[in-house]
């Protein structure tokens, strides 16, 4: 007997003829609850494993939330050379650097705060002789701290405050080029400098900053007395009788006020290539205004690759209260006796003022955050 198409259309799988009503809504409920258990699961796991745009999206609604924004990163690097009975020549050295360049800005309403803290340090081991062949390529400890009021989408009243020293004494250098340790002409807190200044803070662009101060109290420190009694970097120097015997003290504080320029440019171009300059100009009301003091700071990075870069810092420095010690060439006789006989050119070191220049290259371990 033939079955019609009406009759396969309603006809029901064997094994649900003999289930009841009741059976089939249990059976249904059951479904439904499996299905949401999965359905559980799935979002528990996304949840615990977003993807690289929902952290991105999280991230950014984090700092919408708290206003702050935190980046920068860690430079290491090192270079080796060792000989060992090597026709050509050479010495043995070991060279390290390290690079901290970090950022915190605050960005809510009409309030705008600007952190940045720059630690750098290196050495330089030629020969390995004693601890004292240990020489300094870098050393540096800068921390500036500016908040700003709303004027306009552009301007903004502000308030800057800036401290800059270093980690451990530095010494001038001899005739013979090499670093003389008798003459020790820096050190921790020998100078420190403190800046605060009330201004107006200019942003055309969000990578560029120009703050501008009429009114700056600059204070340079000299807690190394050694340094202070000779009148390092503007302190007053200390005062001696005819024998000798000392009567003041060098002064460890200088005082000045008057005006200063920042520039601040940092702009991360895409995610291998980043580059901060800073300019900063001070002009003394109290002591000869036109000697501009100048500062100017260059970080270029490059990332080469997930965990290694290549960093170039050049810095360009001008103080009036500083004094450096430069070579020349200078004839002397060759016997001291004999004063119009023969001579030979040879160097000596002399003080004077004069422009600052120092460039580091780093090829290293680099760390984002």
């Amino acid at each position: 007997m033939g079955l019609n198409s009406r009759s396969v259309l309603h006809s029901r799988p064997l094994f649900l003829k003999n289930i009841t009503y009741t059976q089939k809504r249990k059976t249904m409920r059951r479904i439904i609850y499996l299905m949401s258990l999965m359905l559980a699961a799935t979002v528990a796991q996304a949840q615990t494993n977003p993807t690289a745009a929902e952290e991105k999206n999280m991230k950014t609604l984090a700092e919408a939330d708290t206003g702050w924004t935190v980046g920068g990163n860690i430079n290491l690097g090192a270079n080796l050379s060792l000989f060992s009975n090597w026709a050509a020549g050479g010495i043995n050295s070991l060279g390290l650097n390290s690079l901290l360049n970090a950022s915190a800005n605050y960005r809510k309403d009409k309030n705008a705060w600007d952190n940045q803290l720059i630690l750098a340090y290196g050495m330089l081991n030629q020969g390995f002789a004693t601890s004292d062949a240990w020489v300094k390529t870098d050393d540096r400890i800068d921390l500036t701290s500016k908040y700003g009021r709303k004027i306009n989408d552009k301007l903004f009243y502000a308030a800057l405050l800036n401290f800059q020293t270093q980690f451990t004494q530095g010494f001038a250098t001899g005739a013979d080029g090499r670093m003389d340790r008798t003459q020790r002409i820096s050190n921790l807190m020998a100078p420190g400098r403190l800046l605060l200044a009330l201004g107006i803070d200019y942003k055309p662009k969000p990578e560029l900053s120009i703050f501008f101060s009429p009114i700056t109290y600059r204070g340079i420190f000299v807690y190394d007395q050694y340094l202070a009694d000779q009148g390092a970097f503007g302190v007053e120097k200390a005062v001696y009788d005819t024998t000798g015997a000392l009567i003041t003290p060098g002064a460890n504080i200088r005082n000045e006020f008057g005006a200063y320029l920042r520039v601040n440019y940092e702009k991360k171009f895409n995610d291998k290539f980043t580059y901060t300059s800073i300019l900063e100009l001070f002009s003394n009301y109290m002591d000869k205004p036109q000697n501009i003091d100048v500062n100017w700071q260059n970080i270029a990075a490059w990332k080469m690759n997930k965990n290694f870069s290549l960093t170039f810092m050049w810095q360009a420095l001008y103080d009036d209260n500083t004094t450096i010690f430069k070579l020349r060439d200078v004839t002397v006789p060759i016997d001291a006796e004999n004063p119009n006989g023969p001579t030979m050119t040879t160097k000596e070191s002399y003080a004077s003022k004069g422009l600052q220049l120092r460039s580091v290259l780093t090829v290293g371990f680099v760390q984002n955050f």
